[in-house]
């Protein structure tokens, strides 16, 4: 499967994160698309998130449905999502049918420069989305600090793991010790993807990183600033992480 992670170095709007996404999809040809947490909006809108919240079934969304089917690529990315009066910290996957899937962050950080609480309302239930390439599991920054979510996303037969992330650079340490910890626990592809740069008064440490099923770094963003990542992966290489470290067999026992 081949994936294609951008990483921004800024917040450009609504309008302005949109076109990005479309000319990024546009100039590469990948199977998997994947944009930061809370990316069409940017991070830190506080107040007024609530007048950003989108609906999944907004008519915004039409023309990336309709790119995904027709190059039958699937496309990740956070946006802050609206229903029944609640606002939700949210990654909308769009398939390779145009079909839209809708994961709600479970763990939703309230200490330090995070005020999520305040805002959102968690998620209840993990998302794995199938795909032509394989299951395709889906979590959102500090989730990844939980280890039971990225378990579950497994034993529901992911074999990639997406998390995508807004974090800060107090915690690019923690953060680069937990993703190959995830890859190797759960013998799956893990991908991350993170904001670089400034927005308000924190600084994202960027290093959106690829991470194989034995805990290689396939590929690292640079630090702070935009980038850009395109990979192949090999499912076969899950299988041999499965063989050699049967880890969700004996997790069934």
């Amino acid at each position: 499967m081949n994936v294609s992670i951008y990483q921004p170095g800024q917040n450009l709007g609504l309008e302005g994160n949109l076109r990005r996404m479309v000319s990024f999809i546009e100039e590469n040809k990948s199977n998997l698309y994947v944009f930061p947490e809370l990316y069409l909006t940017g991070y830190l809108l506080r107040d007024n998130l609530y007048n950003q919240g989108l609906d999944r079934n907004d008519e915004i969304f039409k023309n990336l449905k309709e790119r995904m089917k027709d190059k039958k690529s699937t496309l990740i990315f956070g946006f802050p999502e609206k229903e029944n009066g609640f606002l939700y910290n949210s990654a909308m996957v769009i398939d390779e049918k145009g079909e839209v899937h809708v994961y709600r962050k479970m763990q939703l950080p309230n200490f330090g420069p995070f005020e999520e609480l305040i805002y959102f309302k968690p998620g209840e239930e993990t998302l794995v989305v199938p795909t032509s390439h394989g299951n395709i599991g889906v979590e959102i920054c500090y989730d990844i600090f939980f280890p039971f979510i990225t378990e579950d996303l497994a034993m529901k037969g992911s074999k990639y793991v997406v998390n995508i992330s807004a974090s800060p650079v107090t915690s690019r340490a923690l953060f680069e010790m937990l993703i190959p910890a995830r890859a190797v626990e759960n013998t799956v592809f893990f991908i991350y993807n993170n904001w670089g740069g400034v927005q308000r008064n924190i600084v994202f440490w960027g290093g959106s990183t690829i991470v194989s099923p034995r805990g290689l770094i396939i590929k690292k963003g640079q630090y702070l600033k935009e980038e850009k990542i395109s990979e192949e992966l090999d499912e076969n290489e899950i299988k041999l992480a499965r063989y050699l470290r049967p880890v969700l067999r004996d997790l069934k026992k």
